[in-house]
């Protein structure tokens, strides 16, 4: 079970790609023509079984059907009276009916519904399993490729970015894309002489590693201000920024920041609220201590208002909105505790 994770345009290809070898049974994929609608199940399951060269008979498409709970009643429905989660389950029978050993398929479970998604996807990697199927599947969901056995492959405008286990592609994201679906920032960086540095930037910490490296940063490991001289700030790496993009990301509202000087700041996306809830308490930190720029940021947010990550932008999220805008001026502090260096190799 290989799970392909891209651009739509790039993966598609990829699966096409392999569809086309020889004892590998490419993608179904039911039409799109609304005239097609008027199409009944049996009538298309027999097209894409005598196109893909598959000899079995009926009685293989009715098991597969019952493998993936549908009635074989549904093969005298039209097409056009399907339910979305019947399509999906109906796309993943005909190519089980083929009985070939290779199967592929394009975003599979991208049209049902969320609280039937793990049943689904679960009921396919079993069926998989017991049958002893291989299979290449496209997504662009993280918790789709949780039953990706053989790993993740990331690509990125045609080129194979990374291959390996989903946490390897997650957690050390090669790749915009990975990179996006975890929530970080990834820079590429060198490291030597004990520091890790990210381009000509400030920005700089402690290492181990020694060569070229990437680095994440999470949308979360910085802190924001209007206010270059806000007492929330710890450090002398303070870098002006400005406000390029602001967008909608789940519960979050978020910024995409390009640095004045780039020889001081980094470019960088980052959660500006949660609508979800209040941000975390600040952790205790002994008075003998020193306190991290980390326990320092999360003191600044202790006590802010509903949603609100960066309180020097504002106190509640009217007041944020009010003041952050595209071409806004914030000042920011990385938190280089936060920022995680591989090897390139």
């Amino acid at each position: 079970m290989l799970g392909l994770m891209g651009t739509p345009d790039d993966t598609a290809s990829v699966v096409a790609s392999v569809g086309a070898l020889s004892e590998v049974v490419p993608p179904p994929q039911l039409p799109t023509d609304p005239r097609s609608g008027r199409l009944r199940v049996r009538s298309w399951i027999r097209s894409y079984l005598r196109d893909v060269d598959a000899g079995t008979g009926e009685a293989a498409s009715v098991r597969a059907l019952s493998d993936f709970g549908l009635r074989p009643e549904i093969l005298h429905r039209r097409l056009a009276s399907l339910e979305p989660i019947e399509r999906t389950r109906l796309c993943l029978a005909a190519a089980w009916a083929s009985e070939a050993r290779w199967l592929t398929f394009i975003d599979p479970f991208a049209a049902v519904p969320g609280h039937l998604r793990t049943g689904v996807r679960a009921r396919f990697a079993e069926l998989a399993a017991r049958d002893g199927r291989g299979v290449v599947f496209s997504s662009n969901s993280l918790t789709d490729h949780t039953i990706a056995e053989a790993g993740v492959a990331d690509i990125e405008k045609g080129q194979l970015v990374a291959l390996g286990p989903l946490e390897q592609i997650v957690t050390e994201p090669r790749g915009s894309l990975p990179a996006e679906l975890s929530g970080v920032n990834v820079y590429s960086g060198l490291a030597r002489k004990g520091w890790l540095s990210i381009g000509h930037s400030a920005v700089k910490a402690r290492t181990e590693l020694d060569g070229k490296v990437y680095v994440t940063l999470g949308w979360r490991a910085a802190l924001l201000s209007l206010d270059e001289h806000d007492e929330a700030f710890t450090s002398a790496t303070v870098f002006e920024a400005i406000v390029t993009g602001l967008r909608d990301r789940g519960s979050c509202l978020q910024a995409k920041l390009s640095p004045v000087d780039t020889e001081m700041g980094l470019a960088l996306d980052v959660d500006l609220a949660d609508l979800a809830g209040v941000p975390a308490p600040a952790p205790e930190v002994p008075d003998a201590a020193e306190p991290s720029t980390t326990s320092a940021h999360a003191a600044a947010r202790k006590g802010a208002g509903f949603g609100i990550l960066h309180p020097g932008l504002g106190g509640s999220i009217t007041e944020l909105q009010a003041n952050v805008r595209v071409g806004t001026h914030v000042f920011v502090e990385v938190d280089t505790a936060c920022l995680h260096a591989y090897s390139v190799e």
